[in-house]
């Protein structure tokens, strides 16, 4: 799972890392906690376009829907190993884009407790990390699911009750993301554990990040437990 990113650098800085303009830049909202059930829109670069950033709305709704209402499915994220022929996802393959984001949350279950831990991943190498995604344009609104895959030892240690992790891409992987004539097999080779855990960092931060009862989108909640 990855429903819970943070965007705590300034748009200015995403542009001049990724050394494109951003458009659409109102939608923009810098946080430093975001869950997708507020369906926020965040920063993205997309096959539609490869050359700008843009701001798609985190929650796939397939482009046959009618009315948003009578979208129930929970498609925040997308697993990889279902990509190519599940109902929600399958028309949507060839419809690429790379999360820009500053880092994740995920839950850790201690053995014997009930509560689960809340842990912030990040990369140790740049200000940010970006994850694999689809899109679909519904009602002229570009929408978008994380791609997850089988978690990494690192993130299996962390996520241990399922296992799984947003698919993180970098370097060659990320630009051969967005390669408009990527070919099923080729992405498949694209969505594994990520390869470098020596490059993330992890810690523990202030648990109850899934809590909707409490206001996490505070600087608090990525300082170390």
């Amino acid at each position: 799972m990855c429903y819970h990113v943070s965007e705590q650098l300034k748009l200015e800085l995403i542009q001049e890392r990724f050394s494109r303009q951003a458009i659409n830049r109102e939608l923009f909202e810098q946080a430093f906690h975001l869950t997708g059930f507020s369906k926020p829109y965040l920063p993205v670069i997309s096959t539609h376009d490869p050359k700008v950033i843009d701001m798609y709305r985190w929650k796939l709704i397939p482009h046959w829907v009618k009315e948003e209402s009578d979208w129930k499915a929970n498609t925040l994220n997308a697993k990889g190993e279902e990509l190519f022929e599940k109902g929600s996802y399958k028309n949507y393959w060839k419809n690429r884009c790379l999360l820009i984001c500053t880092g994740f949350f995920e839950p850790h279950h201690p053995e014997g407790q009930k509560k689960s831990q809340s842990y912030y991943i990040k990369s140790k190498t740049s200000e940010f990390i970006t994850l694999g995604g689809i899109y679909s344009v519904w009602n002229n609104i570009p929408t978008f699911s994380i791609i997850t895959v089988p978690a990494s030892p690192l993130l299996a240690e962390i996520h241990n009750e399922r296992e799984r992790m947003p698919l993180i891409l970098d370097g060659d992987s990320a630009e051969g993301w967005l390669m408009t004539d990527l070919k099923q097999e080729e992405m498949t080779e694209l969505m594994v554990p990520y390869p470098h855990d020596e490059k993330l960092e992890s810690y523990r931060v202030m648990d109850g990040v899934t809590n909707t009862r409490v206001n996490t989108n505070v600087e608090e909640i990525l300082k170390l437990l």
